[in-house]
């Protein structure tokens, strides 16, 4: 995944991916609170939306900790469907 520098929110949204119309790259955005990652929406650049708020992949789930997430995400260990 493409990424770019991230501002992470541990209480509110956070975008981990811009959506890039002409590319039809998906946007990724997850929502913290509590110190746990709660829910995960993956956006298609032509509109369509995945809510994520249990299985992530095979190796990750939802609530997470931030902490764990960010790790994870940075690591590129996150497999997006």
């Amino acid at each position: 995944m493409k990424k770019f520098k991230v501002n992470w929110n541990e209480n509110g949204w956070t975008v981990l991916q811009e959506a890039d119309a002409k590319k039809h790259v998906v946007e990724i955005s997850c929502f913290a609170e509590g110190g746990n990652v709660t829910e995960i929406r993956v956006r298609h650049s032509r509109g369509e939306e995945e809510k994520i708020t249990k299985t992530i992949d095979a190796n990750h789930s939802l609530p997470m900790a931030f902490a764990d997430f960010k790790a994870a995400f940075e690591a590129d260990e996150i497999k997006w469907k």
